[in-house]
């Protein structure tokens, strides 16, 4: 027994040996690299990001944004991972920014207790965490920015309410008239079923009152998103039972890109129309040929930008708005030129 209490107290020390050596490492990288990028160049304060999947468009723009507003107060923002050989989990990125102890922390929670235990530490060694997008209630987070997911639910429920006076002026041009419109829901099995139903409410609560004319059948579907192919098969599986609905509405970038090939090798574009999510390039050209109907994109620059915000007035008067609400936009035919032009623009500028 004491020889396995001895390697568990070893196998500790290495790891926590092994973790300050990382942060270490890191941190000198960030130095060097902001030495030779801008010379002479100090800051005031210094802030980690630390995201899912920090080489992602989505995050990018985040920290672009993020990195705009802190400059106006003399901060640096690091976003965490993108410059480390490995790949590194968000909590294993908490513990080399709680261990390089920085100024405060901007994270993309994810309601785990670990994230949760992770956060609390962060506050008990003073560095103050701000959760973006996703968020981790519980813990001791000193502001959450993301998106109301009620209002997501609204802005869905007015296009679902669009593509229904679409479908009535297809009458008379191979669709048959109906009273009836049925809409699929896909909800992420990683995200919280609780903000997912908010959505759905909004849904339900904007179709009531704006269509009260039409009877509705509205379903969720949960889908594995742990990886592409399990998304895919989930939402083939709606196709594959022969009575597909009028409408897909897909919560996530990854849902809508796999609902988007479904449509295709299904051959059922014009008839189910998709209602997506988020502004990628792929997205975006989907629209421009009909194939997606519209997309909800978030305000990727603000969602940075309040971030940066929550932690700079918690730092300076010790309080902040525990909820921040990013803007989101529709993008549809009738805009997605512009957005595949800014989509360009930007892509060039993050190369």
């Amino acid at each position: 027994m004491r020889s396995k209490t001895f390697i568990f107290s070893i196998l500790t020390i290495l790891c926590a040996a092994a973790i300050f050596v990382v942060a270490f490492a890191y941190f000198r990288v960030h130095q060097e690299k902001t030495a030779e990028d801008t010379p002479e160049r100090s800051y005031s304060r210094y802030y980690a990001m630390i995201t899912d999947d920090p080489k992602s468009f989505f995050w990018q723009y985040v920290y672009q944004g993020a990195s705009a507003a802190a400059e106006e107060k003399d901060t640096c923002v690091e976003l965490f991972g993108s410059n480390l050989s490995f790949d590194y989990s968000p909590e294993e990125l908490m513990e080399i920014a709680i261990a390089s102890d920085v100024d405060g922390i901007m994270v993309c929670g994810g309601d785990s207790e670990e994230m949760d235990s992770l956060i609390d530490r962060a506050v008990d060694s003073g560095i103050p965490v701000v959760t973006m997008y996703s968020d981790n209630a519980a813990s001791r987070r000193c502001s959450f920015v993301g998106v109301s997911a009620y209002n997501i639910g609204r802005e869905y429920g007015r296009q679902i309410v669009r593509v229904r006076e679409e479908m009535e002026r297809q009458v008379g041009r191979g669709r048959a008239a109906s009273n009836e419109c049925s809409v699929t829901v896909f909800f992420d099995s990683s995200q919280l079923l609780y903000d997912q139903n908010v959505i759905l409410s909004g849904i339900m609560d904007t179709l009531n009152r704006d269509a009260p004319g039409t009877h509705f059948t509205v379903k969720n579907m949960v889908v594995d998103d742990s990886n592409p192919f399990s998304v895919e098969e989930g939402i083939r599986d709606v196709f594959m039972e022969g009575t597909e609905p009028d409408i897909l509405v897909c919560l996530s970038e990854m849902d809508t890109s796999c609902a988007y090939q479904a449509v295709v090798d299904f051959n059922l574009v014009g008839k189910v129309y998709i209602l997506g999510y988020y502004d990628s390039e792929k997205i975006l050209n989907a629209i421009s040929r009909n194939v997606v109907f519209s997309t909800l994109a978030v305000d990727t620059g603000e969602l940075g930008r309040y971030s940066v915000e929550a932690l700079n007035e918690y730092i300076e008067s010790g309080n902040t708005s525990e909820y921040f609400a990013a803007d989101v936009t529709i993008i549809d035919r009738g805009n997605v030129s512009e957005y595949l032009h800014k989509e360009e623009t930007d892509e060039k500028a993050l190369q």
